[in-house]
């Protein structure tokens, strides 16, 4: 025998399991193995039942045949593999393409720094097969907000580098078949403006909301209610407030929720912590949002969906997820918005059909409606949405001068 050898074998389930022990160097693995081939996908995936005994390890076999059938069938690969071992696996190839003069060393060096210090962070924990062009994007709206040099922001010459080395490792994930297809990674011009909505669009986009509560199925459970309610309170806080969605819209708490009236004004005060920086401190932030959001708060107001010195959108009791999730923040609503948005019809821009919206749209539209309909300045809504003037006079796509027509007419006189 070899340094690595089988023995033992039996095939079970019809053939489509292949039970076996393994040696190494002689010592024998007292754990069965089991190699599992599916009718709807081509190759073979090997995992270790972590079983001493045949029968157990064959039921375990079984199950994990079962639910790989279930994921090949839905279109996802028969092997899941992460971002971060792709990474370090086209990491490894990098290196032996420079050994071998068919790389420079400037390129290697680059590419292992961004999948280092960016990439794989962003992308820690996620399946290959399951990261879209929306994570894409999300991770490109993170760098522009946060580059790889302290108080600089990312360029897009710098995103579009990053994403030459996304597209690397999808490229030579897909040569080893762990996927099947790479997603769409667009590159991004120095002026370009994000997707949003026009002011119709944007009521459209409420009434939407209020029919995606209401629109479940009579065998859904109280979980997809639950969500769908906090699913359209998290996008009208976006609306009314600019806040970024994930761990900003996450760290929101009730007790930190105020509603300021005077004489003279009224509006909702919401206390964030912005994006977790590089020194891993968070830094706070009061954010002034429109008076109209504090009806859809009220909303909540008695209902178990509410607990007064938690988080605003946390994970509810009826929750599908383990237990443990109870009470802990929601950092994302992708997958929802991803089904809302198109149920809604609103996916893409009439205007530049390509240009697909996403949660960060409802950010682009707040910015694009106070300078619209508001007085407030750039350096205004920058303080409040922690963000600068010039990201913000490269988001909005709706605002012209004419738009601006009864503010610049407006004479005053001293």
């Amino acid at each position: 025998m070899g340094k690595n050898s089988r023995y033992d074998e039996r095939e079970v389930f019809s053939g489509q399991i292949l039970l076996f022990k393994r040696k190494f160097n002689g010592k024998e693995n007292p754990f069965w193995q089991a190699k599992i081939k599916v009718p709807s996908s081509k190759g073979h995936m090997t995992i270790s039942t972590r079983s001493k005994y045949p029968d157990e390890a064959e039921r375990i076999a079984i199950q994990h045949f079962r639910k790989a059938e279930a994921r090949t069938q839905s279109g996802y690969p028969l092997k899941q593999v992460t971002f971060e071992r792709a990474a370090k696996e086209y990491g490894d190839w990098k290196g032996q393409q420079y050994m071998t003069g068919r790389c420079s060393k400037e390129i290697l060096d680059y590419h292992k720094v961004i999948l280092r210090k960016s990439l794989v962070p962003f992308f820690l924990g996620k399946y290959l097969h399951k990261i879209t062009s929306y994570d894409i994007e999300e991770y490109q709206g993170q760098r522009q907000n946060f580059g790889t040099k302290k108080g600089k922001r990312a360029s897009p010459a710098t995103l579009n580098r990053d994403n030459a080395v996304i597209r690397a490792v999808f490229k030579y994930a897909k040569q080893k078949k762990y996927i099947s297809d790479i997603p769409i990674i667009d590159n991004i011009s120095a002026f370009a403006q994000r997707p949003s909505f026009t002011t119709k669009e944007a009521e459209i986009f409420k009434e939407k909301l209020v029919e995606w509560v209401g629109h479940t199925h009579e065998f859904d459970g109280p979980h997809v209610m639950d969500y769908r309610k906090l699913f359209r309170l998290y996008c009208l806080v976006i609306y009314f407030s600019g806040i970024r969605p994930g761990k900003e819209m996450a760290s929101l708490r009730w007790e930190d929720l105020e509603f300021v009236n005077n004489e003279e004004l009224g509006y909702v005060l919401l206390a964030v912590k912005t994006a977790k920086k590089k020194n891993g401190v968070f830094a706070p932030r009061k954010v002034v949002a429109l008076p109209e959001l504090w009806v859809s708060f009220q909303e909540f107001e008695g209902t178990h969906l509410r607990k007064e010195e938690g988080y605003i959108f946390a994970h509810p009791l009826s929750t599908q997820l383990n237990r443990s999730y109870v009470g802990e923040p929601i950092m994302s609503f992708k997958t929802q918005w991803k089904n809302f948005i198109n149920w809604a019809g609103l996916e893409y821009e009439k205007k530049f059909p390509r240009r697909r919206r996403t949660l960060y749209s409802l950010r682009h539209l707040y910015f694009e409606q106070r300078l619209i309909n508001s007085d407030a300045g750039l350096h205004d809504l920058a303080k409040n949405c922690g963000t600068s003037p010039e990201v913000i006079q490269r988001w909005y796509n709706e605002v012209d001068s004419v738009q601006f027509a009864a503010r610049l007419s407006r004479i005053t006189t001293n």
